[in-house]
């Protein structure tokens, strides 16, 4: 790696959310060049342990969710001893169900289907009352979506089409996950 990308790499912080699995495995090695977004040090982020969480199905239900890493105060080290969590860009934080599930029942919400019905079109294998639950963030968010889709252009005539023009059709919320480093509005923290 040349001197400019090694000074480029100093002022970086670190992302939000990582592609796919080698992806995130590949942040381990990029961690020391991570610049702190608390503390603002640099050179103090260690690959710290894995973030591991419900899956939609499965034996156990227990996935890999994403990875922690640690600004690390001990010894002579000069950062601040707080963790940074980076999450696949499929996972909704402290949802249970993926991007994906969520998109096709959100085709369906948007298409004037009801809840059950547009539930039961995604087969997510959720509960009724979680689809529901679902619905009313995904209401709640939308100010913030039509803000987003608006920036700098003229409001969209259809949702769905302003999304997977923006972000693709296969799943667009985990795309947008991953470009923007920001949760989906309505399901982040």
């Amino acid at each position: 790696m040349d001197r400019a990308a090694r000074r480029w790499l100093r002022w970086m912080h670190p992302p939000r959310y990582a592609p796919d699995h080698a992806a995130l495995a590949a942040l381990g090695g990029q961690a020391k060049h991570w610049r702190c977004p608390r503390c603002g040090q640099t050179g103090a982020f260690n690959a710290h342990g894995a973030l591991h969480g419900l899956a939609e199905s499965g034996p156990g239900k227990d996935a890999l969710r994403g990875r922690r890493f640690l600004c690390s105060n001990r010894g002579r080290r000069p950062g601040c001893g707080r963790t940074w969590s980076v999450r696949l860009a499929h996972v909704l934080r402290r949802f249970s169900v993926r991007t994906a599930a969520l998109w096709r029942s959100a085709l369906g919400w948007l298409a004037g289907l009801g809840v059950p019905a547009a539930w039961e079109a995604a087969r997510s294998g959720f509960s009724l009352e979680s689809a529901h639950r679902w619905r009313r963030r995904w209401r709640r968010a939308e100010p913030a979506r039509r803000t987003w889709l608006c920036r700098g252009r003229a409001p969209p005539d259809d949702p769905v089409a302003a999304i997977t023009v923006a972000y693709g059709t296969a799943d667009p919320l985990a795309c947008f996950q991953q470009r923007e480093q920001r949760s989906w509005p309505g399901f982040g923290s």
